[in-house]
Parts: structure tokens; sequence; C-alpha cells
């Protein structure tokens, strides 16, 4: 679908939620300007566990889903008879906790005859650096917007890293993706192996900080690939070896941590610049850089993608900090995408055919 000034005109009130991880997500938009975004973590109670627990995820998404529901109202109950579409992420994610929001909002739908918008989890991280605050102001304006495509959406998030060629609106085709491990999984994974604790991704990025480069060095997973995918899992065991092998030296891990977390980071970052530059080099058409996921937490990355980007003179779109992590305004903005192609379901029976799918797919 090619966007147009008069299309974006359109400011429909979109009401999305998530719960398809650890933490329950509501939020509410008029068009792209987020009017709230409330959000109940989970995290310092799965870690105790060092990772997400499927069942309590569910339990505590079923306690406090209508509570998160009434912030992102404003305590005005009433308030829901003014949203015009109610979209919902029905994947990919965890299975058991993406149907506490799906029959959240299901329920919501037909309760108040609300059309329906079910997302795609990743299609929220795609569009999320589109969002604006309560002002209308955020990094892409209605002009750029339109001036944006074709694109390439980097999105790297706990379970995915891949490359994703945007034709138009609503036009995707996946050039490359993980094999095995994300860079997610492995930060997190390599931060507890570390005792950084859970998640361990957000320690080791502010550790790598402190360290520095060239004196602990990791190979570039995929270096010498032609394709486009990615592959973590070889350089999680070769942390797993190297943090063995000093700590078997008797080298105190003070001594070396920083480094560690240094060198591991840097080989991340590495393999992400070689498939983008890749990608870009590959399309030529490309016209701007989307990023999303919470991987992009890590400003050094952040910064190191939007400096290639910027060399090949392509547009670099991330989005603000709060939403670069699972959340409910990116699902609200991919409805609002969809809403402007006219993806949405109206009928009772269609509206209850969705169900979870929890490895689907852009």
């Amino acid at each position: 679908m090619v966007l147009t000034k008069e299309l974006l005109k359109l400011k429909p009130l979109i009401l999305g939620i998530d719960t398809s991880c650890d933490d329950t997500s509501v939020a509410l938009l008029r068009g792209r300007e987020v009017i709230s975004s409330e959000l109940s973590s989970q995290t310092e109670l799965h870690s105790e566990f060092g990772g997400v627990v499927p069942n309590l995820a569910k339990r505590l998404h079923e306690e406090n889903i209508q509570e998160v529901y009434n912030r992102a109202l404003k305590d005005n109950p009433g308030m829901i008879n003014n949203v015009d579409f109610i979209a919902v992420t029905y994947g990919p994610g965890l299975a058991i906790d993406l149907e506490v929001g799906l029959k959240f909002a299901k329920e919501l739908s037909l309760r108040h005859s609300i059309p329906f918008v079910p997302i795609n989890h990743m299609e929220g991280h795609m569009y999320s650096s589109l969002l604006l605050n309560s002002k209308g102001n955020g990094l892409v304006n209605d002009q750029q917007l339109i001036n944006s495509f074709p694109a390439l959406a980097l999105l790297i998030s706990g379970k995915h890293t891949e490359i994703i060629y945007i034709k138009e609106i609503g036009k995707y085709k996946k050039l490359g993706q993980t094999l095995d491990d994300a860079a997610g999984e492995a930060f997190d994974k390599v931060g507890r192996l570390l005792n950084l604790g859970y998640p361990g991704g957000p320690v080791l990025s502010e550790f790598a900080k402190r360290g520095k480069r060239g004196v602990i060095t990791f190979t570039t997973p995929m270096l010498q690939s032609n394709s486009l995918d990615f592959s973590y899992s070889g350089i999680k065991t070769a942390a797993l070896y190297k943090a063995n092998e000093l700590r078997e030296k008797g080298v105190l891990e003070r001594e070396w941590i920083y480094d560690f977390c240094r060198g591991f980071v840097d080989a991340i970052i590495d393999s992400v610049v070689v498939k983008l530059k890749k990608a870009i080099e590959e399309n030529s058409d490309v016209k701007s850089v989307f990023v999303g996921g919470g991987v992009f937490n890590n400003e050094d990355l952040l910064r190191t993608v939007g400096r290639l980007t910027k060399s090949y003179d392509l547009n670099y779109y991330y989005p603000e900090i709060e939403y670069r992590s699972d959340n409910a305004a990116m699902i609200a903005i991919a409805g609002y995408v969809n809403v402007l192609q006219k993806k949405y379901l109206s009928k009772k029976e269609d509206i209850e055919k969705i169900d979870r799918d929890p490895r689907l797919s852009l």
C-alpha cells in the first residue's frame, strides 16, 4: 500500500494489547500519537528462575491485565466507547501467554462491537519508530514516512534476529534470520554464565562500556557466509570455553569480566554490521533502515548501525528507548498500519476464529 498525506490524516483511536512474553502491556493511540502506554513488568519475579516461566507469566498476565487496561484508559471505563479499533498480538510469543491478551481483546471487541486487528509482534517492532508523543512529535514526520520506502527492517529482540525488505507498507520479504540462537538469547545466556543475573543482557552491555577493545576477542559469527542469515550458538559456546579457561587459570573475574563483555558485544555488533551492509548493497533501491527490538537498548549497537546506515545516505529510524522492548504501543502502531490497509475484522465469527500462533513469521 502506498502512503499519502490524505491517508495519514486518518487518526483512529486504537487500543493495543500485548502479553506475548513476560510483560503485560496496554496502550492507547490516536493515529500515531501515544495517549497512554502502561506496562506491568514481571522481570523481578522471573529472575529467581533465571528465565521466563510460561505458566507463572500466564497467571500474572491474568492477574494484572485488567488493572493495566484501567490505567491505559486513565481509570475512565467509558473511554472504551470512543475506541475505533482493538489491536492485539497473536504471535509470535509464548503460546499460553499470548492466550491471555487475545482472550481479553476478543471479549472487549465483541462486547463493544469494536473492529479487531490481530497483530504480528514483529511488525510491531518494525514500526515502533513511527510512534509520536502526545504533542505529535517524533523521529518520523508524515512526509518522511511517505518517502521512506522501499526500506529494510533490522529486528533484534529476545528470540528474533532478522532482516526484512519492505517494498511498501504491508509487502514484506524476509532476507535473513537467525539459524539458531538469536542475538538477544546469546546476550542473556552469556550473561548467565558470567553470573550477571536475569536478564543478563542489559548488565553485560553495561559491563562492556568499562572494557577495553581488543583485549579479549571473539570471532565474528557468520563472517564468511554469503547469506544474510545469523547464527549465535557458536559465539555462545566460545564464550563458555573462554570463561572456563580464564577461571581454570585462576584469574579473578574482576580482572577480565569487563574486557570479556567488551569483546563479546563487539563481535555481535560486527556480525550485525556485516549482514546489514550486505543487505543494503544487494538492495540498492532502499531509502531507509528501520530498527526495532529490545537488543537496541544497547547504545553501541544503535549508534553503530546508525553510522553504517547514514554512510549510505539512507534514513535511519529507531524507536525511543521506552518502545524498544516489548510494549503495547508498538502493537497499536502496527494496528494503525493495518487499519490503513483495511486489514481488520468486524464479524463475530471471524474474530472468534483467530487463534494464537506462537511461531508466526512476517
